[in-house]
């Protein structure tokens, strides 16, 4: 009998992909598992999940108020229909893993309510309250940072699951062809720097408007600098120009990795545990908000030498002109020291889900 795995994690590419990773690693483990998502019709994973082969099952965005409005009146209702829609979207499952965000909270809820064994996965040095509930109800919580253990005792540290295409751009045979083939396709010269430059999977209008203006002002004087952008599926796309291409997404990161000597984004958990992966330079700027968490990401690249980081405020067209320089320089010097940690972490999650089905 095929064992059913609902994996909940939606909104931005720091919670869908590592949730794929998992789903992907536990398919080839057990070829007769079924994994289906769980998220809504408006985030990423509408466009990420089909595209690599999963169904999607959706359940409405309920995002938690932060202040006194009309909204919040009616945050409880919408809560508990929100937990009501999800209990028969996960109906027959034999495990449910969540990776936090707004869609993982009703998910732990109706898992706990129907029984269903749960695996809570926490990304980030400092969780969100998603998962700070979701741990209370699972059978098995995993977290990426051993300081997060620390807090949560009964946790695993497992790493960051990331996938098989990404966490084997290390092993790449032949980089300088590698590199040859993607910088052409670019219609770049492979032999000149080239910046990989993304705000996120949502892309950042910050990030974007400082890049706009620092093509405006500055790399027309400067030859040797070949940019790389992915500004954002919904935000409108740049002309390319000479040493200048813009995208809506990234969606090739193994190509984007392997043929970058620099890149420029913010400090998600996911975006840090590639880059401490693969042994990548990188100028993060920390996402202004939530609970502080990009910064303690990104900090600790910047204490091994691997990153330099700029707060978002500070981060302009006249900061990355003077600074581009020096962060190439740095990206030639560095000698990195690739973490091994997060190449299996995938297998090791979706060896603990079919042990929970088994048990």
């Amino acid at each position: 009998m095929a064992h059913r795995f609902i994996v909940a994690g939606g909104g931005t590419a720091g919670h869908i992909e590592p949730a794929l990773a998992v789903a992907d690693a536990i398919c080839v483990k057990d070829s007769t598992a079924i994994c289906e998502f769980l998220g809504t019709d408006g985030g990423l994973e509408k466009l990420l999940v089909p595209q690599r082969g999963y169904r999607l099952r959706t359940i409405p965005k309920v995002v938690l108020p932060r202040k006194i409005n009309l909204q919040s009146l009616t945050f409880p209702l919408r809560f508990m229909a929100s937990i009501f829609r999800t209990r028969g979207e996960i109906k027959g499952a034999d495990v449910v893993i969540g990776f936090g965000g707004y869609v993982s909270t009703p998910a732990y809820l109706a898992a706990y309510i129907k029984r269903i064994p749960i695996i809570v996965h926490e990304a980030n040095a400092k969780p969100g309250w998603a998962n700070r509930l979701g741990r209370r109800l699972a059978n098995i919580t995993a977290v990426n940072f051993a300081e997060v253990q620390k807090e949560w005792s009964e946790s695993i540290v497992t790493g960051m699951p990331i996938r098989s295409s990404i966490s084997n751009v290390g092993s790449i045979v032949d980089k300088e062809k590698f590199r040859t083939l993607h910088a052409q396709s670019w219609g770049f010269d492979p032999r000149r720097p080239i910046v990989a430059i993304f705000g996120g999977s949502q892309g950042s209008s910050h990030i974007n408007k400082v890049i706009s203006e620092y093509l405006e002002e500055f790399l027309e004087n400067d030859t040797t600098i070949q940019i790389l952008h992915a500004v954002g599926i919904n935000n409108p796309l740049p002309q390319a120009r000479t040493n200048y291409f813009p995208m809506p997404y990234f969606h090739d990161m193994a190509a984007i990795y392997g043929s970058s000597d620099l890149l420029i984004t913010r400090s998600g958990a996911v975006t840090c545990s590639e880059l401490s992966t693969l042994g990548k330079y990188a100028i993060l700027i920390p996402l202004p908000h939530g609970n502080g968490e990009q910064v303690t990401n990104a900090q600790s690249l910047v204490d091994n030498g691997a990153a330099m980081m700029i707060d978002n405020s500070h981060f302009t067209a006249e900061w990355l002109n003077t600074h581009l320089a020096t962060a190439i320089e740095n990206s030639r010097k560095f000698s990195p020291r690739p973490d091994s940690r997060n190449l299996h972490a995938a297998e090791k999650l979706a060896e603990l889900a079919i042990g929970l089905v088994k048990r």
